[in-house]
């Protein structure tokens, strides 16, 4: 039988003899290194002799690879890549809300329109008296020419009259205060009534009442900065308000008593507790001439029953056109009689 031939690696090829040295097939640098990156590291001689050995908690072997003719290669393991972890989709952000984009042609303002602030929307050509009585619903205007030329639609803005026909309401956004004839109210019902709107509905400074409101307004303006105006100061200042119906003297009239109130306002009434004390001198009489003539003499006597129900009024006689009032001057003057024939609807000169 042949002999058998010695292992690869072994001593007898090297020197000739028979002993075998074993020879690690790993060096120190790479067992060290090894045992640095936490990786098992295994020391491997040839004919499967363990030299070292270092044990750690998840080993990982070394591959060996023997080359024909040659010894042991040891490969160093891969590299363990730690799995990375899913990236978190980034939050979603609500998208913010995309502001309705107008035409080039129209705005958005908030008009101060009477002491309330009201938000609309309108077109850059759009007059303040369409704004009012298409969008608003305000009637606080009469549109007469829509030319500019009558005065019907006269609003106070800032203190100035101005045609509410004509004036952009685009213009008007920017804090002016605008007041209309409803805007120049005291309070409710009748006492509440301007002194110009007072005047105006007991002076007769009315007919048919297109232009009524104008001329309202246009007084209003004046008399904010002239409390004593004269004729002619009041015709600059209503030079632009027309009466179709020719109601200039009672215009006049209206104004000055307006200018009289505002320059003195009446005294409150005082409150008499129980009754009056007896009157000891005669009743004092005052005629009176109606502004708008009744339709009949008869109804002086619906004239007297109303005016009765005012203290201090005794009686009303007379016809169509006047009334003779018997009253007693402690108790009623006869500005407060011309009021009570204004508040019964019956307005005196």
């Amino acid at each position: 039988m042949a002999d058998a031939e010695p292992p690869v690696g072994s001593s007898a090829d090297a020197d000739g003899g028979g002993t075998e040295n074993a020879r690690p097939v790993i060096t120190r640098r790479d067992f060290i290194a090894g045992a640095g990156i936490g990786v098992a590291g295994t020391a491997v001689v040839a004919g499967g002799i363990a030299l070292a050995t270092r044990t750690q908690t998840a080993p990982v072997p070394q591959t060996v690879q023997t080359a024909p003719g040659g010894p042991a290669v040891a490969v160093p393991p891969a590299p363990v890549v730690a799995p990375q972890a899913p990236a978190q989709a980034a939050p979603q952000t609500a998208p913010l809300p995309v502001k309705e984009q107008l035409p080039r042609t129209m705005r958005r303002v908030t008009l101060n329109l009477d002491g309330v602030a009201r938000d609309v929307t309108v077109d850059v050509r759009e007059s303040l008296w369409t704004t009012m009585s298409r969008q608003l619903g305000i009637s606080g205007a009469n549109l007469g020419c829509d030319r500019a030329q009558c005065g019907a639609c006269t609003v106070v803005v800032n203190g100035r009259a101005v045609n509410g026909c004509t004036v952009l309401t685009a213009r008007l956004g920017r804090g002016q205060k605008i007041l209309t004839v409803e805007g120049i109210r005291l309070g409710p019902g009748i006492e509440g009534l301007h002194p110009v709107q007072r005047a105006f509905w007991e002076q007769g400074g009315y007919q048919c009442g297109i232009c009524t409101r104008g001329f309202i307004m246009s007084t209003y303006a004046l008399l904010q900065t002239n409390t004593s105006p004269t004729n002619d100061q009041i015709r600059e200042a209503l030079a632009g308000n027309i009466c179709r119906c020719g109601e200039y003297p009672k215009i006049y009239d209206s104004v000055q008593a307006a200018a009289a109130a505002m320059r003195t306002p009446p005294a409150q009434q005082q409150v008499v507790v129980g009754p009056p004390p007896p009157r000891t001198t005669p009743l004092a009489t005052k005629q009176f001439q109606f502004v708008t003539q009744l339709g009949s003499p008869e109804f002086i006597s619906d004239v007297n029953t109303e005016l009765s129900k005012t203290q201090g009024i005794n009686g009303v006689t007379g016809n169509d056109s006047s009334a003779t009032v018997t009253y007693d001057d402690a108790v009623i003057n006869e500005d407060q009689i011309r009021k009570a024939f204004a508040d019964a609807g019956y307005p005196v000169k």
